[in-house]
């Protein structure tokens, strides 16, 4: 509406010129929002429908109802505090940590000066101020007349169109970056649950493994011994994503040189945790690690993890701190024997702590209640509730050839 101040008041400003003033600045309101990854609050929703309802004092001027000067004076107090506003919250929230919000500080005052510029020079023309009156006049490009407002708008969006071009930049850059490390830790997994289960004469293995994200942190390990037994491991390493999967590289690594020189599970896990803090691996890994002889004798070392199952019943086992958290320890161990048929059950915490809808955890019943059934099944079973953690489970069946030959 102050455009039209010199040569009397025009359609084209009250209906187009006017609501579209109020329309950028709520525009560069919200993007100001969006861009620093901010919700609008109450005020600046109240100060927006403000603003829409600024149009109606064009329309009562239009009809000489309202006295164009005071509307003058109205639409320059509305607006023109918008940018400078938004810089100072800009400068608050860079210095808060968002360092993209800097980007914008001061290409975010360019509208707000050139709209305070125009609006003093119309002031200065209804008020009989000579000086300013040049504030109104449209800057020549060539054929083209562009107004005082109009130029700051199009530093504006200029500035937006060069920091959305770093912006897209980085992220491609980023994205890159993250797609190379899931690759590369997509690629470490594949060391961490073998892609065959190695045979035994005497116990049936099968395994499910299902992890949460594109990259898991739970690993099992089926190692032959030279006396004819078998070292069965199950674990968590703590975390997520490429860090979890090279801790969890680094242990199977470690565990695959130690159990060629080191017979019992005590022994190795504590060998095991000296070499992961030795490693200076960040997190902790939780690790069960059975030994299992073809005459039914088993023993059994825990750091952290879930205690195995014998059918359905759930051994109760010496246990001690998960790996990577303190120097020196010694693990325990404890004897079982296994008759012929029993089958054991290692998990992982993803199924024990399934969540529901409801917030309610897979838990110990439900396991108990389908522990009978193939490792495949519980892991399905335990996905289909609530999956949030990887899920791994094993199986072993005690069938040695001896027994099954007698049976």
């Amino acid at each position: 509406m102050s455009k039209a101040a010199r040569a009397g008041v025009q359609p084209a400003n009250v209906l187009v010129a006017d609501p579209l003033i109020y329309a950028w600045v709520i525009v560069q309101v919200e993007f100001t929002y969006s861009f620093a990854g901010r919700r609008v609050s109450r005020l600046w929703r109240i100060y927006e429908a403000a603003l829409l309802a600024l149009p109606l004092f064009a329309l009562l001027v239009w009809t000489g109802r309202f006295a164009s000067d005071t509307y003058v004076l109205i639409e320059a107090a509305a607006t023109a505090p918008v940018g400078l506003l938004l810089s100072v919250l800009l400068c608050i929230w860079y210095f808060r940590g968002n360092r993209e919000a800097g980007w914008l500080v001061l290409p975010s005052l360019a509208p707000a000066v050139a709209t305070a510029l125009f609006d003093l020079g119309t002031a200065s023309i209804n008020l009989g101020w000579q000086p300013f009156n040049f504030l109104v006049d449209a800057i020549r490009i060539g054929p083209i007349g562009v107004q005082m407002a109009d130029v700051g708008s199009l530093v504006f969006l200029l500035s937006i169109a060069v920091v959305m071009s770093f912006r897209f930049s980085r992220g491609s850059r980023e994205q890159a970056r993250t797609a190379a490390e899931l690759a590369a830790a997509r690629e470490i997994q594949r060391h961490l649950v073998p892609a065959v289960l190695p045979s035994h004469p005497s116990y049936a293995i099968e395994a499910a493994y299902l992890p949460a994200f594109e990259v898991g942190g739970d690993f099992y390990q089926v190692l032959p011994q030279s006396d004819g037994s078998i070292m069965v491991v199950i674990g968590d390493v703590s975390g997520k994503g490429l860090k979890a999967a090279m801790t969890g590289a680094f242990t199977i690594g470690a565990l695959h040189a130690l159990a060629a020189e080191i017979p019992d599970p005590p022994t190795l896990l504590s060998r095991l945790n000296r070499e992961i803090l030795r490693g200076q691996e960040r997190g902790f890994v939780t690790c069960l690690c059975l030994k299992l002889y073809c005459d039914g004798q088993m023993i059994i070392s825990n750091a952290g993890h879930l205690s195995p199952y014998r059918n359905s019943e759930e051994l109760v086992c010496e246990g001690g701190p998960p790996l990577g958290l303190f120097p020196n320890l010694v693990y325990q161990e404890s004897r079982f024997q296994i008759d012929y048929g029993d089958i054991l059950t290692l998990l992982s915490d993803g199924v024990l702590e399934a969540t529901g809808p409801k917030d309610e955890e897979f838990g110990a019943e439900r396991i108990q209640a389908i522990i009978g059934r193939s490792a495949e099944y519980i892991a399905a079973a335990a996905q289909q509730f609530g999956q949030n953690d990887d899920i791994t489970v094993v199986k072993l069946r005690y069938t040695p050839v001896e027994a099954h030959t007698v049976q």
